[in-house]
């Protein structure tokens, strides 16, 4: 299964530590605002065949590239307030067989051996494992278990909790707000 949104791109969008980012909000907004529910752009810093439909905080790329399979993800960015720095990039992806492909990109800066707390609700909580790290960034890749996507489709917040080296924990933000939409608008699709 391949991610549109490439490894490379989610990596090189972060490029900084957790020590450097200012304060950070939820979200996919920019500047200018939020573009409303349906509303689609392109994407030409991904590819100019990708096209992008916002729902809330999250946004469904798809690509017209009849190599690409799936032909769709769903993508959930976390910036600083400033939205000049991308703290991290949740994407997601449907698999051959109904399976749904998960792909968490972090910063750098934080003690990568005890794993990464994932949270949502008061119900869910799972511990997961680093696939791999560069100079840009850390990344978790994998299929993403039934109950995580039972509890991001009920659920309106979430938690990505990062133990730092010093033994305080950094907690990001997840907000949900459209994820349920979005989540329908890819598996219509792909």
């Amino acid at each position: 299964m391949q991610l549109i949104y490439r490894t490379a791109l989610a990596l090189a969008c972060l490029g900084v530590s957790l020590n450097a980012l200012p304060a950070i909000s939820a979200g996919t907004e920019s500047p200018q605002g939020t573009l409303p529910a349906g509303t689609i752009t392109q994407q030409p810093v991904a590819s100019p065949n990708i096209t992008e439909q916002k729902f809330g905080h999250w946004a469904l790329q798809c690509t017209s590239d009849r190599a690409m399979n799936p032909p769709c993800q769903i993508i959930y960015r976390l910036a600083s307030e400033d939205q000049k720095q991308i703290a991290t990039v949740i994407s997601m992806a449907k698999a051959n067989g109904g399976a749904v492909g998960m792909q968490l990109a972090l910063p750098l800066g934080f003690a990568i051996q005890g794993g990464v707390q994932i949270s949502f609700g008061s119900k869910f909580s799972m511990t997961a494992a680093v696939s791999r790290c560069t100079v840009q960034g850390c990344l978790i890749e994998g299929t993403a278990p039934e109950a995580l996507l039972a509890a991001m489709l009920k659920e309106t917040t979430g938690t990505i909790t990062l133990r730092m080296l010093q033994g305080s924990d950094v907690v990001l933000p997840v907000d949900l707000a459209g994820f349920a939409e979005a989540y329908k608008a890819m598996s219509t699709r792909s």
